[in-house]
């Protein structure tokens, strides 16, 4: 008796890789300034939120177009924005390797974009938001906990769609949430501190 094997799945790289074409292909497609796909500042209400933290250095995970980060750059306030897909931000990786040195984030902030994670990538980029994140940094997150309007080719843009008490628990393993509904939307707390670090 013989079987069919089961078809293998792409590797992770391969399929990161997938879902990295989909936003070069929505970053590409003509728009005017302000508009189509990455426009909308999702962290835009958080910015007095964020403001009243008085951070010296702020790291924007999944930046988009980049225009958190220029709105706080206009108010004084220095950081860096990190997005795979749009030429606009600071950092043109993928959330879960950086480059960026440890502890130099005293606030991280992330706006609808953990979503767009595959779920095997989801503690990745937490882990490496403690990683580059000062011991006991702040955090500020929205996600967003439905499937996508947007689909590219019929495909959605949000691979990790799970309820708030999922994303909760896997926050929790890297830091304490203090506020599950800051402002209606956000997650705010702070990462715990690292091992060996000393710190309280």
């Amino acid at each position: 008796m013989t079987t069919t094997p089961a078809p293998a799945k792409p590797n992770i790289d391969a399929r990161r890789e997938h879902e990295r074409k989909k936003y070069v292909a929505l970053a590409s497609r003509p728009a005017a300034r302000g508009t189509g796909y990455g426009a909308t500042n999702h962290g835009a209400a958080a910015i007095q939120m964020v403001q009243r933290l008085k951070p010296r250095f702020v790291v924007d995970f999944g930046c988009g177009r980049n225009d958190f980060i220029g709105s706080l750059r206009r108010i004084g306030m220095d950081g860096l924005g990190i997005d795979f897909a749009f030429p606009e931000a600071d950092i043109p990786r993928a959330m879960h390797k950086t480059g960026l040195v440890d502890g130099v984030a005293d606030v991280v902030t992330s706006f609808d974009a953990l979503e767009h994670l595959l779920p095997e990538d989801v503690d990745a980029v937490l882990a490496e938001m403690r990683r580059v994140a000062r011991p006991r940094a702040h955090f500020v997150f929205s996600i967003c906990m439905r499937p996508s309007r947007t689909t590219v080719a019929g495909e959605g843009l949000h691979p990790t769609v799970r309820p708030l008490a999922w994303w909760l628990d896997r926050i929790g393993q890297v830091g304490t949430v203090t506020a599950p509904r800051a402002e209606g939307r956000y997650i705010v707390g702070r990462f715990a501190a690292k091992e060996g670090c000393g710190c309280a």
